[in-house]
């Protein structure tokens, strides 16, 4: 969900509610538009992956892991054999096992 707001026609007391998007779009020159805007980002951004459980399987360690879409298009890119993705989808995550050797690469590239 997006709303606007008119930030100078806020309460003091106002705020904005947990997980809502947040973008400045205008404001007067010179009045710090992209630093509000890269504070907001960090408040709202979380983890592109999260481990979700380890499994030894045939000798070899697997990895169940909750993922960002952008994170999830990058593993079906990799070879088939290392990686199966879950049927559940979340509204934001997705979940994949993935072999051991794939999540070393995710990690190097994602973290």
């Amino acid at each position: 969900m997006k709303a606007i707001y008119d930030i100078e026609a806020m309460p003091i007391t106002g705020g904005f509610k947990y997980g809502e998007e947040l973008m400045v779009l205008a404001a007067g020159r010179q009045s710090g538009k992209s630093y509000i805007n890269h504070w907001l980002e960090s408040m709202t951004t979380s983890p592109k992956f999260e481990i979700n459980a380890k499994a030894e399987v045939d000798g070899d360690t697997w990895y169940t892991v909750s993922c960002t879409k952008e994170i999830s298009e990058w593993l079906r890119t990799q070879p088939k054999e290392f990686w199966y993705e879950a049927l559940i989808h979340g509204w934001v995550l997705t979940q994949f096992d993935i072999h051991e050797k794939l999540y070393t690469l995710l990690a190097l590239k994602w973290s």
